[in-house]
């Protein structure tokens, strides 16, 4: 099921970066963001990378005062979960 997925992934990005991590429902799916705070480890990073990897779509923002992190997970074809 897609949204065990969503917050499974959710979950574990906030346990590895020791964020909040938001879920948002979009069209077609959901997306999970996360501010990422500045002192994230060198395996810490890595472990997000591998999360991300999950993901059907992801990327990274950065401003002047922040940085975060999204994945996006499609709904099932023919039927949202």
């Amino acid at each position: 099921m897609r949204t065990t997925r969503v917050f499974d992934l959710a979950n574990r990005l906030a346990v590895t970066t020791g964020a909040r991590a938001r879920v948002r429902l979009r069209e077609g799916g959901w997306r999970v963001s996360v501010v990422l705070p500045g002192d994230l480890g060198v395996e810490a990073q890595l472990a997000v990378l591998d999360l991300l990897a999950t993901a059907d779509r992801f990327g990274h923002d950065r401003t002047d005062e922040a940085q975060g992190i999204w994945a996006e997970i499609d709904h099932e074809q023919g039927r949202p979960s």
